[in-house]
């Protein structure tokens, strides 16, 4: 915590003023700082977690996911521009249904909206050349996640943060 002491003299009161904004300065320069560290640990957990949470990825989510912090809106943000990736979180079909999302009610996402049920569906995969079938996959929730463990460090990370 940081003091500031006055004197009723128009000096000091110019004094503080400066202290004030050399404060001020400090504060703005070290929650910029903690949104950085957090979007550079929230990438790395993404990263982690596509593998952890058996995805089978073959490169491109993971290699898709990056962080980026704009000063002058004071935000940052962690995003991934694969397109399977909002399959990958929410998990499709049937058993995407059986295993949700912890958000999709909430977030309006809908399983199987093609009707397929149980009886599945073919797919074409256009790296093997090769037919599938499938019933849909289970969510792998790996955004999910990494906000979750941000939400555990973070007050850790802001207070290496604010005593430097």
């Amino acid at each position: 915590m940081t003091t500031i002491k006055i004197e009723l003299s128009q000096r000091s009161i110019v004094k503080a003023k400066a202290e004030i904004m050399r404060y001020r300065q400090d504060l703005e320069q070290k929650v910029e700082l903690l949104t950085q560290r957090l979007v550079d640990e929230g990438v790395e957990l993404a990263k982690v977690n596509v593998a952890k949470l058996g995805s089978f990825d073959t490169g491109v989510l993971e290699g898709s996911i990056t962080g980026y912090f704009s000063p002058s809106l004071g935000t940052g943000l962690i995003k991934t521009d694969c397109y399977y990736a909002i399959y990958v979180e929410f998990g499709t079909g049937i058993r995407g249904s059986e295993a949700s999302h912890p958000l999709s009610g909430e977030l309006g996402y809908d399983y199987d909206v093609n009707n397929h049920g149980e009886e599945g569906w073919f797919f074409y995969n256009q790296k093997t050349g090769k037919s599938g079938w499938t019933t849909g996959m289970p969510s792998r929730a790996f955004m999910y996640e990494t906000v979750k463990e941000l939400e555990m460090i973070c007050g850790k990370i802001a207070k290496e943060v604010f005593k430097s």
